[in-house]
């Protein structure tokens, strides 16, 4: 016998079992899974935080003042007592007129000129040159002029005081005192704007880029008539500035606002009052102080404070629309065990063609006091919204006449216009002999007597399960002509789907909106980030 007569062969046949179908489908499934979680566009969360915004309204004015120039009779170099900003009193000399020139060319001459100066003096120069360096922008460039004006103003100002100091140490003759004629602030500076009248305001009052100031501090010999100093006799000034129709409608009824003048730390009260301009509107702020602080300013920023807004902050981007219908609230019923009042009584055709009352119970998205705003995928074209129904017959009082036993029925609950001993048709919501629902019954009964709000009516062919309709029944509303209103809202994710949820926009700014707090949306809730990347009730994770 050969030795291959022992060998058996073994059936190479794969056999599958019940077990390995499963696994394979199991397998195929999360394979299947992974594909299109892995081509699936993610789709990022925002988690809601509170946030507030600032309603101050910032507006770009310019004071106005009592300014009055005073001039010199003389030609010659001025020499000037006063500092600017400081108060001088009427008849007080302001300065000296050097009709020969000599004093200033001893001054500039003297080897010890520059000892003269103290380290304050430099120290006061550099801060002037130092604010500069830090506030300059190139689209404000046209400033410089004023700093150049500014630097020349105090180099001249310590150069007077120089001066001062040579007259009290010798004499000079022709020397031309220039006095007073007004009390008040010295500044030496002019602008165009000394004698503003704020009646005639206009736009290009308040264009910066066209803006010249020029000081009176020249160091230059001047001509007689020259303007030398200006001062300022009266503390009460004005802040004039452009304002919108919208922002006058955010100051409100009073005649004072309160405000900042420059960013200041400060807050002012003041009256003001709205002047119609020849090409706007512009606002005019009496005051009485702090007419030191911006001596040498024209152009001013006022900030008028309010009250700021408090509430969610969400992006723009999670916002979205979506259309519902804007039904009464007189048509809002409660269910049949009066557990919640959140549903409407529909007249409805059932599959044989006949019309039900139905009550439905759909997603209200938000209730004021006239209007419900309830999302339409739970009606029918053809419905008809009934007036809400909570009178049941059982629920009336039934009072014995000799008439036999009524009915006390309210007013409300019947057609206008009824009087006693009357034939009148009541409708009625009346149970189906099936119980499957209710259906709408007409009963034929009489009014016997009027009293009060009540009409009592014969108790004859009601039963006591029946509802009375609350309301004439010509009020009833076809679904198919209700108001759609578009409600914003944002896609609410914490419970893994996209959940419209209504919100109420208080303010946008930028790129994000603020929205009232404690309503459907709450902090630390979970919205879709972008709206358009989802459909309603879509399945997020």
């Amino acid at each position: 016998m050969s030795k291959n007569s022992k060998v058996v062969k073994m059936n190479k046949t794969v056999r599958f079992n019940a077990a390995t179908w499963v696994v394979a489908a199991i397998l195929l499934y999360v394979i299947i899974c992974i594909v299109l979680m892995a081509a699936k566009e993610p789709i990022s969360i925002y988690r809601v935080s509170k946030s507030n915004v600032s309603n101050n309204i910032t507006l770009n004015g310019i004071a106005v003042r009592d300014e009055q120039l005073v001039q010199t009779t003389k030609a010659g170099y001025v020499c000037y007592y006063i500092r600017d900003g400081e108060k001088i009193m009427k008849g007080s000399t302001v300065c000296t007129v050097d009709e020969t020139g000599n004093l200033v060319n001893t001054v500039n001459d003297s080897e010890e000129f520059e000892a003269l100066l103290t380290d304050d003096d430099y120290a006061d120069i550099r801060e002037l040159i130092s604010l500069y360096k830090v506030s300059y922008k190139d689209e404000t460039f046209f400033e410089a002029y004023n700093f150049e004006n500014n630097v020349n103003n105090k180099v001249l100002e310590l150069t007077n005081e120089v001066m001062m100091q040579q007259i009290s140490a010798s004499e000079y003759s022709n020397l031309s005192g220039v006095k007073s004629t007004y009390s008040g602030i010295v500044t030496y500076y002019i602008d165009g704007y000394e004698n503003y009248d704020i009646s005639k305001v206009k736009a290009s009052d308040f264009d910066k880029s066209k803006y010249a100031k020029q000081t009176l501090k020249t160091g230059e010999i001047v001509s007689a008539g020259s303007n030398i100093v200006k001062i300022i006799p009266d503390e009460k000034w004005n802040i004039v500035a452009p304002i919108t129709d919208e922002q006058i409608s955010h100051l409100g009824e009073s005649e004072q606002i309160s405000f900042k003048i420059n960013n200041s730390s400060y807050v002012v009260y003041m009256p003001y009052t709205i002047i119609n301009g020849a090409d706007g509107k512009y606002i005019n702020i009496c005051l009485d102080k702090y007419l030191y602080n911006y001596i040498a300013e024209r152009f001013l920023t006022v900030e008028i404070i309010r009250d700021d807004d408090e509430g969610l902050k969400v992006p723009n981007s999670a916002l979205v629309t979506k259309d519902v219908y804007k039904i009464p609230v007189d048509y809002l019923t409660a269910g049949g065990n009066q557990s919640s009042e959140n549903r409407f009584n529909v007249q409805r055709r059932d599959e044989n063609g006949n019309i039900v009352n139905t009550l439905i119970e759909p997603t209200i998205f938000k209730i004021d006091e006239e209007y419900c705003y309830v999302d339409p995928s739970f009606f029918q074209d053809t419905d008809v919204l009934v007036p809400k129904n909570t009178i049941s017959m059982s629920s009336l009082e039934l009072v014995a006449y000799d008439e036999g036993n009524l009915y006390a029925i309210p007013l409300s609950c019947l057609n206008a216009g009824i009087t006693e001993d009357s034939e009148i048709t009541i409708s009625v919501q009346r149970k189906k002999d099936d119980g499957s629902g209710m259906t709408n019954a007409q009963v034929d009964t009489k009014v016997y007597h009027i009293i009060g709000e009540y009409a009592y009516v014969d108790s004859k062919g009601f039963k006591a399960t029946d509802i009375l309709v609350e309301g004439d029944a010509s009020s009833s509303i076809a679904v198919s002509v209700l108001e759609i209103k578009k409600l914003e809202g944002v896609y609410l994710a914490n419970r893994g789907t996209a959940e419209f949820t209504f919100v109420t926009i208080i303010k946008t700014v930028d790129e994000f909106a603020l929205i009232k707090n404690g309503e459907e949306i709450n902090v630390y809730d979970n919205i879709i980030l972008d709206s358009s990347k989802v459909v309603e009730n879509q399945v997020i994770y």
